[in-house]
């Protein structure tokens, strides 16, 4: 699926250096869409390089944001989720 050949089904708007990490709100986000609870999900890092992904677009080290933009798409079951640098998460169902 391309990004955009469909409305979203969910999004959620992820603050860097807020109280939920990355993988929360993807978790969270992902739960509202399914109707299962978080623990119910397969793990996320079966998918995506978690770790990674917070360190793509997160603060550096020393609190600094970083000026990269973009975004990273990645399949967790059938929804393609979409993370961009600003921290919107988008949930399109895949095609």
């Amino acid at each position: 699926m391309l990004k955009g050949t469909s409305d979203p089904v969910a999004s959620a708007q992820y603050s860097w250096g807020g109280e939920m990490t990355l993988v929360q709100t993807i978790v969270e986000t992902m739960s509202s869409v399914s109707g299962r609870s978080p623990e119910e999900l397969p793990p996320l890092h079966h998918v995506v390089d978690v770790d990674a992904l917070e360190s793509v677009f997160g603060p550096r080290g020393n609190g600094q944001h970083r000026s990269v933009t973009g975004e990273i798409s990645f399949m967790y079951e059938e929804y393609e989720v979409v993370v961009e640098s600003q921290g919107r998460v988008l949930v399109h169902v895949a095609d």
